[in-house]
């Protein structure tokens, strides 16, 4: 009976059983080539164009404390966060990045339909011996106390994150090159991380550096405490653009504020829909279903006339 419980499971959703199981282990996943050679290719082709619209950590912006994520002490991470309104055509990949075929039914077992972008979209260059991130994130802060903005939680089967983060991965590497790295299974601990294995001095075996190909996607728990050590890799610079989505009626960050109307007409309706501000559901919420259709989740004309009488505007 269990074993068919999960069969009709996995047939609704779009996390396999196995998938499922390692997410709610460990607080992450990796879809592998999820992005065609070319769509690879294109993102690169794309920074490589707009390298001059990226701005460096330095000083007090510089992401590292801890020795074992400085690197050389000198060179800082790279950002952008305006890829959405590049120049065509290098916008164009970024934009498709928003809302995946192989990656919207993840997000909808993940974060639940109507599931929206939280934070603007952010794109890294990690070079040779800059530094990395110190580990952060986390169930609970260094204080123990709970972080409900970034939260996992699982009940009935039902898995609630309340940030996850979609990295995409635009080069190789290897278990040991350093880059991102996780604390598995630390999305559900209930102690905040102790100074020694924050600043990697003990001896215990605990962090997690996946092995990553270009076009493979990894998703994970904000919740789960997480950093990146000084890129090593073959590649002279590690590319990396997250994209992070949380339920309908959450908001973490406050970039959805009058940043898209000016391209909303130039987006599929599946871009749109994950552009949409928190709001619940049963709201008129637009949800991207499975297999890409957009549905409305339709609040009843009679109570949307009732609102406007009540409160003078088409919501409460």
């Amino acid at each position: 009976r269990i074993q068919i419980l999960f069969e009709n499971v996995n047939e609704m959703r779009g996390l396999s059983v196995e998938q499922r199981y390692l997410f709610d282990l460990r607080g992450f996943i990796v879809l592998r080539k999820i992005l065609s050679d070319d769509e690879v290719e294109a993102a690169r082709n794309a920074i490589t164009e707009n390298l001059h619209r990226f701005h460096e950590r330095k000083d007090e912006l510089r992401n590292s404390r801890l020795d074992a994520f400085t690197g050389d002490k000198v060179r800082g991470r790279l950002d952008c966060g305006s890829m959405l309104r590049w120049e065509p055509p290098h916008c164009n990949i970024f934009r498709k990045f928003l809302a995946l075929p192989s990656v919207v039914p993840v997000l909808n077992d993940l974060c639940g339909y109507g599931y929206r972008l939280d934070h603007l979209p952010l794109t890294i260059l990690q070079y040779k011996s800059a530094e990395g991130f110190d580990l952060h994130g986390g169930n609970v802060d260094e204080n123990g106390v709970w972080q409900q903005d970034i939260s996992y939680d699982c009940r009935n089967s039902r898995i609630s994150c309340n940030l996850a983060n979609v990295s995409i991965q635009l080069d190789t590497t290897r278990s040991g090159d350093g880059g991102f790295v996780i604390v598995p299974g630390s999305h559900k601990s209930n102690f905040g991380l102790p100074p020694t294995l924050a600043a990697c001095t003990s001896e215990e075996d605990y962090l997690v550096n996946p092995a990553l190909n270009p076009g493979d996607i990894l998703i994970f728990s904000e919740a789960a405490t997480h950093g990146a050590l000084p890129w090593k890799g073959e590649a002279e610079c590690r590319r990396t653009v997250f994209y992070r989505f949380c339920p309908p009626n959450f908001g973490y960050g406050r970039g959805y504020l009058g940043n898209f109307e000016d391209i909303m007409t130039e987006l599929t309706p599946p871009q749109q829909a994950v552009l949409q501000p928190p709001f619940t559901n049963r709201l008129d919420r637009l949800e991207i279903q499975n297999d890409m259709t957009v549905t409305v989740n339709k609040r009843s004309e009679k109570k949307k006339t009732f609102d406007k009488e009540v409160f003078g505007c088409d919501y409460f």
